[in-house]
């Protein structure tokens, strides 16, 4: 997470992610991505659902601070999104669910750097915070779909166990500016970290 946080390139974001939408819940990537490169001087994410959904949770909350315009284009992306997801039901769900399993999956590797190396795991923690982060984003949108999430709940339980080994609270990690979007009873992981090396 950048040190600053940027309501435009967050929507931009998600306008290129939604311009790709339905071809990424009928195909095959579980990691797609957007554009061949460089997008307006960062990075451009791939296009994941959970990525989106971060994004549209974020930006719909953070509705008020946007301008007109700006609230016209996420009303667009947003109808366009949930349009996808009524059409393509079992296409979505499926995606998610493997996006899950990902993510959760790829975060053992961070328990096992946690305990081989505590420096090594407080500098990749950001990417953990986002990992997690995204899995909860994914686990509310399952709950607004009417999606089931009995299989991934006990997962979801095991990753926390295993953050919560490596983790000491601490202020929120991201800018202010989202700390009214993330609660700190369910999104607890963005107020700890590990403990430096």
């Amino acid at each position: 997470m950048s040190s600053t946080y940027s309501f435009k390139r967050d929507l931009d974001e998600l306008a290129q992610m939604s311009d790709k939408l339905r071809e990424y819940i009928l195909g095959d990537a579980l990691y797609m991505p957007v554009s061949g490169g460089f997008f307006r001087g960062g990075g451009m994410p791939q296009l994941t659902t959970g990525a989106f959904l971060l994004r549209r949770r974020r930006l719909s909350l953070l509705r008020d601070a946007l301008d007109a315009g700006a609230q016209a284009r996420l009303d667009a992306i947003i109808a366009q999104h949930d349009e996808i997801q009524r059409e393509w039901t079992l296409h979505y769900e499926k995606k998610i669910q493997q996006e899950v399993n990902s993510r959760l999956k790829m975060m053992v590797a961070f328990f096992r750097e946690c305990s081989e190396s505590p420096r090594d795991c407080a500098a990749a923690y950001p990417v953990e915070a986002m990992r997690r982060t995204i899995v909860q984003e994914i686990m509310l949108a399952m709950d607004e779909f009417d999606y089931e999430q009995r299989e991934f709940l006990p997962k979801v339980q095991h990753c926390d166990a295993g953050l919560r080994r490596y983790l000491q609270p601490s202020a929120f990690i991201w800018v202010p500016q989202l700390e009214p979007i993330y609660p700190r009873a369910i999104f607890w992981w963005l107020y700890a970290g590990p403990e430096p090396g």
